[in-house]
């Protein structure tokens, strides 16, 4: 049956079928939308995870592209100031906190954030103006004000800043931290009796420990003793364990000469774990520098000194010190262990190991530098100071081809550090010499003075050591005589040259040479004594001669000036 369909009821169905098809474009566009939309959260969301996660290089990458795609996406802009911050890239974040705020001028955060930019960035004109404006705005929001009133100190309008502390004060009332910056400002301003009157009014209105001992600290510094141990007390009978309180009541009798109560609250003040350990380290540095008063006080003080290490026994300053007094004080033994357990505390560190090598050093633990030398060597290879020490504890052991080894090795790693090729040349010619290879000693000596024409040490003992053998005394002469115009107080250097003086035979000017030497700390070592003793022996003032030689076989009987002087008599 054939079906047929009127000219209007056909008109009906085409409308229909536009009006479907309208409505599946419709739907098919709204899904897109849908779909980009998704896509936008889902890379913002993941952008956000990561940053969330420590991974702002990635982070940084996800939000630079929704910038791309969406350039008034606020947020991402927003986000990636604050990774251009963590970066220090302050250009960077200024335009994406400005881009941030374009896009929404009305969000509090994004303005705050390009206030502070600006002024990390010295702009502090600008960034006043958007707290400024905030503040209008906001003028309940206080917590903002404590960066304006930095922003106006650093401007030195003071005026501005007090007023920012009068609206803080308007609606949230006085605190401790207005009152504070109110006397700090009144300081700033070189105002002090007013800084100081404002305070004491406010501690009488809102006392507390703090401004208590401001106070207290002020008056100490005028020297009105009593008046600062008043707010001392003050403060501590506020907060019986407030710490400055308790340093400076502790000062304050220190200065009366009232050691005993001096003690009794610094003992407890070292003992707090909670004390800065360094400014504590400081203090107890004066105190050391005072050796009459550790003297007076050596019981008290070791007590301090204890304390402070107790409390703070993995700070590697406060070790070292604490092992330094323990030599000082003739306990070695206990400041090498300190030391070597500060080695363990941080065994990655260059500077602990440095300080006990440096300790075993002058103690002249010479199996101990040259071993553990060698250990810091394994984590620190090719340390140059490391490997000196090292060579110096294996040529005080007598290891010389060892010694020789390291010094060469030295050597070949100091291309271009031309102070220690110096030194290492030097110390070479030492060694070389300790080894009876008398040749490459002097060899090593020349291109010492070849390199640095002045390097003292090695002009005095090659001259020395020339002399010794009788040889080429002229060129001694003029080595040495160098070194003592370089250092006329060295007495080894003034004794080399009366030294060779006298083998040359100018007994005369030997003498008065190795006076020289005397004075300047000569008579304390037994080579000078003898030096001074056969010279004046030469000149005939044999009692005087015999009096030096018995001083200087007190001072070293290895050197058998006795059995010397024994010989001399029966001549």
């Amino acid at each position: 049956m054939i079906n047929t369909i009127s000219h209007k009821s056909g008109r009906i169905i085409s409308k229909i079928i536009v009006l479907a098809i309208l409505l599946v474009a419709g739907t098919a566009y709204l899904g897109a939308q849908q779909k980009s939309s998704i896509e936008k959260d889902y890379k913002y969301m993941e952008a956000l995870r990561l940053l969330n996660l420590g991974h702002p290089a990635e982070s940084e990458k996800i939000f630079l592209e929704l910038v791309k795609e969406y350039p008034s996406m606020d947020a991402a802009h927003f986000y990636l100031s604050k990774i251009y911050i963590s970066k220090n890239d302050l250009e960077n974040a200024k335009k994406s906190a400005s881009a941030a705020l374009k896009a929404d001028p009305s969000n509090v955060w994004y303005k705050i954030e390009l206030a502070r930019i600006y002024a990390a960035t010295g702009e502090i004109d600008n960034s006043i103006a958007i707290y400024e404006e905030v503040r209008q705005n906001n003028s309940a929001k206080t917590d903002l004000y404590l960066d304006m009133i930095e922003l106006y100190i650093r401007k030195q309008n003071y005026e501005g800043a007090l007023s920012i502390i009068d609206d803080i004060e308007r609606v949230s009332g006085k605190s401790e931290a207005t009152g504070l910056t109110r006397y700090n400002i009144f300081i700033y301003q070189k105002k002090t009796e007013e800084a100081i009157a404002y305070l004491k009014e406010f501690d009488k209105e809102q006392p507390s420990p703090r401004t208590s001992t401001m106070l207290g600290d002020y008056y100490a510094s005028i020297q009105k003793d009593t008046l600062a141990m008043e707010y001392y007390a003050t403060a501590l009978s506020l907060d019986p364990k407030y710490i400055p309180a308790t340093f400076g009541i502790a000062e304050s009798y220190r200065i009366r000469g009232q050691f005993d109560l001096y003690f009794e609250y610094m003992f407890p003040f070292m003992a707090n774990t909670e004390v800065n350990p360094g400014l504590k380290n400081e203090y107890m540095k004066e105190i050391m520098a005072n050796p009459k008063f550790v003297q007076t006080f050596f019981p008290q003080v070791d007590t301090m000194m204890q304390n402070l290490f107790g409390a703070h026994p993995r700070d590697t300053s406060i070790a070292y010190n604490f092992a330094v007094f323990m030599v000082q004080t003739s306990r070695p033994d206990v400041g090498l262990k300190v030391l070597e357990q500060n080695i363990k505390n941080f065994p990655q560190e260059r500077g602990p190991r440095h300080q006990y090598l440096s300790l075993a050093y002058y103690l002249e633990k010479w199996e101990i530098l040259a071993s553990q030398s060698d250990t810091a060597l394994v984590w620190f290879p090719a340390d140059l100071d490391f490997m000196q020490l090292k060579g110096i504890g294996q040529l005080q052991l007598n290891k010389t081809e060892e010694s020789i080894s390291t010094f060469k090795e030295i050597l070949r790693l100091a291309n271009g550090d031309s102070a220690t090729t110096v030194r290492t040349l030097s110390i070479l010619g030492d060694t070389y010499y300790m080894a009876g290879n008398k040749k490459e000693a002097y060899k090593y000596y020349q291109k010492t003075i070849d390199i640095e024409p002045k390097h003292a040490p090695a002009l005095n003992n090659y001259a020395y050591y020339l002399s010794e053998e009788g040889k080429q005394l002229r060129k001694a002469l003029a080595m040495s005589k160098k070194t003592v115009v370089l250092e006329p107080e060295n007495a080894t250097y003034l004794d080399t040259y009366a030294w060779i003086l006298h083998k040359m035979g100018n007994n005369a000017e030997a003498k008065k040479m190795l006076k020289q030497a005397m004075v300047f700390g000569g008579n304390q070592n037994a080579d000078i004594l003898d030096h001074y003793a056969m010279v004046l022996f030469e000149l005939g003032e044999k009692d005087l001669a015999f009096m030096y030689w018995g001083q200087a076989d007190k001072l070293n009987p290895s050197l058998g000036i006795a059995a010397k002087v024994d010989k001399l008599k029966q001549k």
